[in-house]
């Protein structure tokens, strides 16, 4: 039969756990509330503050010049993370944490590499790369997700860096149509040879049919290259 005294001591034992419990789930309340504010000041973050990192790694940190070539052949923008639209992933978080412990000053600025659409560009309603800027055109990668930097990307995007890597696309591809056409299609003579007149004309014709779609879906879906697109905060 329980005494009255080993039923308190039972019952200490119990409180105590308890407590500790509380104390458990107030620390990870704490550690929740401190994430949801680095998100938040991550979303509305603007502007351009540098900080200085102690026992920063140098392979972090990119030159403006790299950033902007690396935007143009990805086709990306690089823009205050305040338009970004999206979450930032615990991994993220823990970064800026991290980052925040080597940092001599509070971090108010922070800038994100990412494509188009995962901004909110002034009109209109794939995975980032986090930065905070250093001063002198310098910038400190903080965290990257997702995997839009792949090979892939590029090569579809190669057309729309500038208006000359265009043109060449258009003229390859009108070319290469051309030659998929079969000599009798486009000469009198069904003993004509592959090469002629007429397959010179068809080229012609071809890249000309090609300009006058491109030109059209141009304005109509894209309007700016990738050189003057990469930190521009509008969509076309």
């Amino acid at each position: 039969m329980a005494t009255r005294t080993e039923i308190e001591r039972l019952e200490r034992l119990l409180l105590g756990q308890e407590d500790l419990l509380g104390e458990v789930h107030s620390l990870l309340a704490e550690e929740q509330k401190q994430d949801d504010l680095i998100r938040a000041m991550v979303l509305s973050a603007s502007g351009d503050r540098p900080v200085r990192v102690r026992g920063m790694d140098p392979d972090r940190v990119y030159h403006l010049d790299s950033i902007k070539a690396l935007c143009i052949r990805y086709r990306l923008r690089f823009l205050p993370s305040g338009l970004f639209k999206g979450d930032i992933p615990n991994q993220t978080v823990h970064a800026i944490r991290a980052l925040e412990r080597k940092v001599e000053s509070p971090m108010s600025s922070f800038l994100m590499m990412a494509p188009a659409d995962r901004f909110q560009l002034c009109d209109t309603e794939v995975d980032p790369l986090l930065f905070v800027p250093l001063g002198e055109g310098c910038y400190y990668l903080v965290h990257k997700w997702g995997s839009d930097l792949s090979p892939l990307r590029a090569a579809l995007n190669w057309p729309f860096r500038t208006l000359a890597h265009l043109a060449v696309s258009v003229l390859v591809l009108g070319v290469v149509l051309a030659l998929f056409v079969p000599s009798e299609l486009i000469a009198n003579d069904p003993n004509a040879s592959f090469w002629g007149g007429p397959r010179l004309l068809m080229m012609f014709w071809s890249t000309m049919v090609c300009a006058s779609f491109t030109v059209f879906g141009w304005f109509a879906f894209f309007g700016q290259f990738s050189a003057e697109a990469w930190n521009s905060r509008y969509f076309n």
